[in-house]
């Protein structure tokens, strides 16, 4: 395994940042939360996908699926804005707005019981300036990985949360995303985002399955791509919310191939 610098470190990332698919995308997906002491509970969603002059901008709907009798019923809708300055907004069947999401609530479950919160799906990370290259390491038996460490900025919310580092490993051929590992100030890690496997879609390669562990509690969401298409054309004011409130389309097929 071949050690690189900080400033080779420095210019992978950057190129790992203005990575993206030719063209937009939909995914239809399903989540699997594995609670450690409680059966598997399955989230049916879809995604909409593209990138703007601040970085990736996605747009999800997640429906109940088989939660429990009593559980909310209504999707959860989400639009986030990756980038070096990162935003989401957020409805559910408790309003018919869109509101911000901001502050403590970028941390809290997209639904009662998953793993996954807006922080998650945002990888605000990624953009962090500061960071320490920690050298190679192997993903799974064949792969090698590229780790770094982001330090969050000071002040910001993730620090506030007790977010020391976010050690981010990047495949040493490819600069793909292979695990995330969410690091607490005492050094143990919080959570672990880690793709599973990749599938090749009309040309291009995306990730088909990505595990995460929330390790305090040691249950788990699985996320499964059922469906894909890419190389899409989108109507951008279906990602330009508050300025548009555009109406999802119900799935792939209803979106025009450039």
């Amino acid at each position: 395994m071949e050690r690189i610098d900080q400033e080779e470190g420095g210019r992978r990332l950057e190129a790992f940042r203005q990575q993206r698919l030719q063209g937009d995308y939909v995914f239809e997906f399903q989540l699997e939360h594995k609670p450690r002491r409680a059966r598997t509970v399955r989230y049916d969603g879809i995604m909409w996908g593209s990138w703007n002059e601040q970085g990736a901008v996605t747009r999800f709907k997640i429906l109940p699926g088989d939660a429990e009798e009593g559980a909310a019923t209504a999707p959860v809708e989400i639009i986030v804005q990756n980038g070096p300055k990162p935003s989401a907004w957020m409805r559910n069947d408790d309003s018919e707005e869109f509101s911000p999401v901001e502050g403590e609530a970028l941390f809290e479950p997209l639904l009662p019981g998953l793993v996954y919160s807006v922080f998650d799906l945002q990888m605000p990370f990624i953009y962090w300036e500061e960071f320490i290259y920690q050298g190679p390491s192997l993903v799974g038996a064949s792969r090698v990985a590229q780790e770094f460490l982001m330090i969050p900025p000071e002040g910001s919310e993730s620090e506030r949360q007790g977010i020391k580092g976010v050690r981010v490993s990047l495949d040493d051929t490819y600069n793909a995303l292979w695990r995330v590992e969410v690091i607490d100030e005492d050094e143990t890690v919080r959570s672990k985002f880690a793709v599973e496997s990749i599938k090749k879609v009309q040309e291009q390669y995306i990730v088909k399955r990505i595990t995460l562990i929330d390790y305090p509690s040691e249950d788990r969401t699985t996320f499964n791509v059922v469906d894909a298409s890419v190389g899409l054309r989108l109507d951008e004011k279906l990602f330009d919310f508050p300025e548009e409130d555009v109406e999802a389309p119900a799935s792939s097929v209803c979106c025009d191939r450039k």
